[in-house]
């Protein structure tokens, strides 16, 4: 099921992915994301 996330809730998302030790793919995996979403917000900010 697709969840709608806001920009703001998006930009706590990259934050958090810059600040852990984990490379996207495995961010994404972990948090359950789509990677494709992840880039488009991320390009979006």
């Amino acid at each position: 099921m697709r969840k709608m996330r806001s920009l703001e809730q998006w930009r706590n998302i990259i934050e958090e992915q810059q600040a852990s030790d984990l490379t996207i793919t495995e961010f994404c995996q972990q948090h359950v994301l789509s990677k494709t979403s992840f880039y488009a917000a991320r390009s979006k900010l």
